[in-house]
């Protein structure tokens, strides 16, 4: 019988060497959770920290694993995807009907490059990858993968359906980590400027060309959403609407850059855009790039985006942070979380899934709104298994549910002011009380609500026509609900609330239904609601004479902000108005808006209607916020005008100055009173709002000996710091003598930047 026999050098084979202890572990037995973190190691701590939160707010077992474990156990110590998928369907399969897995998060940015080849890789998390990686148009990278949990499923993504709800920090660092969850608490939290009417709003955004494809289906969905959520405000930023402009650099939006970063600076529940989009921004004209995106500030109001549009935010690239994926790692804005595209996909998938999103965004289960993972599973199983799907992922925490107020607010009444007489219609010029209350969803009266609501009145729907800016587009009408007759706010007591407003001059006089828009909150909870039956039209005969314009005072920033002083390329206009009848906010008279021109470009004149709102309990007076955006630096002028009602006007100007926020800059250094007595405040402008300031201030006898040293560090809210005061004392605490003193104040902010001046002061006793 033939015999094979083998000849070896035993010193020749690979011997096995010591890597690491393993310890005893056991993620088999793992069951019964309703969330798992799966986390890179640099990110347990931020990854336990968003655990413990939804523990204690959502009411969710949270399960948190770092992914060697995983490997351990379930890829023989070694980096397989997987590993990690059967790990979810260990835990998935293995618990309790009742109890089946809802959510996964993987906690770290994904690379296409699994082995490290790649310069700046950053495969912390990683994701799954189709074959053919490299195909612009088939390519997929998705983290459906690890959701696919039915028996059979896993090998052919495309005849699968995703059984839970997955999203991704794509963070790389743990400071990105941090700042991912503390943008979640915060927007959970109950901060009065995060509880506030953005949340009524809904955002649509379209491309234009393409015969009118993508204007058409953003119209459609705002129609849909229209029909199932009527409380939405509903914000249309259609491109070929605005006007375009030739550059060196191409044709450019440069009025719809505007639009959207004022509507991010406003806040919105959603922001949805429907076209053209890339890495880098959306469309061919570059209405949306990154400059806007790492502007943005608006962390008090962060929007859900729904992007359906090409590649936006492709999370697996390591040569290139995309444009998605700036919106979420923004720490001091951006958005909350994005169902956003990773690849090329087509527009008419796009449309059904979208409709698809917000049918299911917008309805409750049980009387909850679905949180976002759950949003993602069943939009995705609605759609139906396909590329195109598979293409979608959710940059967010998938345990996430939106800030959808959670009561509702109903309009009980609307009178002519000061008598009992009800009336259906608002005419022009009447005085106007709305009466209301905040119940639950079943009616039942909330008589512990004691807080505030913000109404805004409606005039009636405007129809808008598109320019045609291109070959590919032609003029389409669509309508929007956006002319405001009255915004304000006013007391909420016992659950119950009025207002009362004079209804201006300039609306259009033929009658249609316009509409009440309410939010209300008190403490940690908040309520929203509408009413579409009034009827808007016509003039009220006998009305005052009124001949005098508003009253106006113009800061930038804040109000201890003075004429000719220093700011950032952010600043924010800041009004205080007042009128006896009442300011005009319409936008219906042709050159009755409250407007800005900055530097005397009336070319580019800014409407800032939607900036008012009245002060609480009534409607004579109110402010006006508005926020411009990478000014040049050097000195500015702003004029603002403003009507009344009876279309009276004022006007008011001022003048400032922009230094980079990239340096620290001091400008306007004084004390008061000098000559100083027994105390003294020093006073300075700055560039460096919102940031943290160390401010050292040392004292010099005229002849250079050294008296004192005072300190102080704080949150800067504007751009003039008056809170050191000084009681005329030496290190000693003796009291000075008379005479001439110099001070030296140096101002530095947490990442380094630093600035110094000096001044003088004379005491006397």
């Amino acid at each position: 019988e033939l015999k094979e026999f083998i000849a070896f050098n035993p010193n020749d084979l690979p011997r096995p060497s010591y890597v690491e202890a393993v310890e005893n572990q056991n993620l088999h037995a793992e069951i019964n959770h309703d969330y798992i973190i799966i986390t890179h190691p640099n990110f347990l701590s931020q990854a336990e920290e968003l655990a413990q939160f939804h523990r204690d707010n959502s009411g969710l077992d949270v399960f948190v694993t770092t992914l060697q474990p995983i490997y351990n156990e379930f890829s023989s110590g070694r980096q397989d995807i997987g590993g990690i998928r059967d790990f979810v369907k260990s835990v998935y399969d293995n618990s309790a009907s009742n109890k089946r897995l809802k959510y996964l998060l993987l906690f770290g940015d994904a690379s296409i490059d699994y082995l490290g080849r790649l310069p700046n890789n950053e495969n912390f998390v990683p994701t799954w990858e189709s074959y053919n990686s490299l195909d612009p148009i088939n390519s997929i990278a998705s983290d459906d993968f690890f959701g696919c949990l039915s028996p059979g499923e896993g090998s052919n993504l495309l005849k699968n359906t995703v059984d839970i709800g997955i999203g991704r920090f794509v963070v790389v660092n743990t400071t990105q980590a941090q700042e991912m969850v503390d943008k979640v608490t915060h927007y959970k939290g109950f901060d009065d400027k995060v509880m506030a009417d953005w949340r009524n709003t809904i955002c649509f955004i379209s491309d234009d060309e393409d015969n009118n494809t993508h204007i058409k289906q953003a119209n459609g969905l705002s129609k849909l959403v229209d029909s199932i959520y009527p409380t939405a405000n509903l914000d249309k930023i259609f491109v070929d609407a605005y006007q375009q402009e030739s550059t060196p650099a191409g044709q450019r939006y440069p009025k719809v850059n505007e639009a959207i970063n004022e509507r991010m600076k406003k806040g919105a529940l959603v922001i949805s855009y429907t076209g053209h989009g890339g890495e880098v921004g959306w469309g061919q004209e570059r209405f949306l790039d990154i400059p806007d995106i790492v502007s943005w500030d608006n962390f008090d109001n962060l929007p859900a985006f729904l992007t359906a549009t090409c590649e936006f935010s492709r999370y697996d690239d390591p040569s290139r942070v995309s444009a998605g994926e700036l919106i979420f790692l923004n720490a001091r804005g951006g958005g909350i979380s994005l169902f956003t595209t990773a690849r090329a996909t087509f527009s008419g998938s796009n449309y059904t899934l979208s409709k698809n999103f917000y049918k299911i965004l917008l309805k409750k289960e049980n009387g909850k709104y679905l949180r976002m993972g759950d949003v993602m599973k069943e939009t995705k199983r609605a759609t139906g298994s396909n590329p195109n799907t598979l293409k979608f992922i959710l940059l967010g925490d998938p345990a996430l549910m939106l800030n959808f107020p959670e009561y509702k607010l109903n309009v009980t009444g609307i009178y002519k002011a000061n008598t009992t007489q009800q009336i259906d219609t608002i005419k022009a010029l009447s005085n106007i009380t709305i009466t209301g209350n905040v119940t639950d969803e079943s009616g039942n009266l909330l008589s512990d609500f004691q807080g505030s609501v913000f109404p805004t009145i409606y005039d009636k729907p405007a129809k808008v026509t598109t320019l045609a800016n291109d070959p590919g587009s032609y003029a389409y009408e669509f309508y929007v609900q956006k002319n405001i007759l009255y915004k304000g706010e006013a007391h909420v007591e016992n659950g119950e609330f009025e207002f009362t407003f004079i209804v201006p001059k300039d609306i259009a006089y033929k009658f249609g239904k316009g509409k009440i828009s309410l939010y209300a909150k008190d403490d940690d909870i908040d309520a929203t609601g509408y009413d579409r039956e009034i009827i808007i039209g016509g003039y009220e005969d006998g009305g005052v004479v009124d001949n005098e314009g508003p009253e106006i005072a113009l800061y930038i920033d804040t109000e201890e902000f003075i004429n000719g002083g220093l700011t950032d390329e952010n600043p924010v206009l800041l009004a205080f108005v007042s009128d006896e009848n009442g300011i005009n906010t319409t936008g219906n008279g042709i050159g009755h808006d409250i407007s800005a021109i900055l530097d005397g470009d009336e070319n580019n004149l800014k409407i800032l209607n939607d900036y008012y709102r009245s002060d609480i309990n009534t409607y004579k007076s109110g402010a006006v916020e508005f926020p411009f955006f990478n000014l040049a630096e050097g000195s500015h002028s702003l004029e603002l005008k403003v009507w009344d009602i009876y279309n009276n006007s004022s006007k008011a100007s001022i003048n400032f100055v922009v230094a980079s926020s990239n340096s620290m800059a001091l400008d306007q250094l004084f004390n008061y009173p000098n000559p100083v007595i027994d105390q003294t405040t020093f006073s300075f402008e700055h560039n460096q709002a919102n940031e943290k300031l160390d401010i050292t201030i040392d004292i010099y006898s005229i002849g250079g000996a050294f008296v004192t040293q005072l300190k102080e560090s704080f949150i800067a809210d504007g751009y003039r710091n008056t809170k050191i005061d000084w009681d005329v004392t030496d290190q000693g605490g003796s009291r000075l003598m008379k005479g001439i003193y110099i001070y030296n104040v140096y101002v530095k902010t947490s990442s380094g930047k630093e600035a110094y001046e000096s001044a003088k002061m004379v005491v006397i006793k």
